[in-house]
């Protein structure tokens, strides 16, 4: 079973959107699926890209910063309890996050530690930063293969040798056969060494769905 490794910052729209699309696709062609830490936060030297409009720069930084403390309950889970746990706090956390008319601020932590089912201890890692090293060390692989300063997403998968790529970024994202084809397109130009870059403008705006 390829192991598939998503890099990924929670407060994102475009990694969340891209997540589904990989949840969707990973029972058909048989992928494991692991959620590594990524920190806008952390990437952005605790401001925002400079491409961030003035009008969205405060929400942006505080998005950011619970952000962060949520990826350091993610790393606190994974070493307690496994890919399970960050599994069901990723899928928790997007199902609030993202929702309309939501509130961002601690009680979002806890009501995902609660809703996984979690020690509520591992609230107490929202505030320790020496889980910021694990986060350090995942955000290194998907440097090395996104690029410096890559975005989120960015996927690594663990084949002969591996290979990895930043993004892909869609709203919405295909579903269906739709998103089989993508996925099969995608491997095929990920694994040709000579590819680098293909875009185009980004013509949605990135308004997640929820997960069923």
């Amino acid at each position: 079973m390829p192991l598939v490794e998503v890099f990924v910052d929670p407060s994102c729209p475009w990694a969340w959107i891209t997540s589904l699309w990989v949840k969707e696709v990973a029972p058909q062609r048989g992928l494991e699926v692991v959620w590594r830490s990524y920190c806008l936060e952390i990437r952005d030297d605790y401001g925002v890209a400079p491409t961030v409009p003035e009008r969205l720069r405060e929400a942006a930084l505080a998005g950011h910063a619970l952000s962060h403390r949520m990826l350091r309950i993610f790393e606190a889970a994974r070493a307690r309890a496994g890919e399970e746990a960050v599994d069901s706090l990723f899928v928790e956390w997007g199902r609030r996050f993202f929702a309309d008319g939501a509130v961002r601020d601690d009680s979002l932590l806890s009501e995902c530690v609660v809703a996984s089912c979690l020690d509520p201890e591992l609230l107490g890692a929202a505030n320790d930063d020496k889980w910021d090293a694990p986060i350090m060390e995942s955000m290194e692989v998907a440097y090395a293969f996104g690029g410096s300063k890559t975005q989120t997403p960015t996927i690594v998968i663990d084949a002969d040798p591996p290979y990895g790529f930043k993004g892909p970024v869609m709203a919405p994202a295909p579903t269906g056969d739709a998103a089989l084809r993508l996925w099969d397109a995608i491997q095929v130009v990920a694994r040709e060494p000579g590819f680098f870059e293909i875009t185009r403008p980004r013509a949605h705006r990135p308004v997640p769905p929820g997960l069923a």
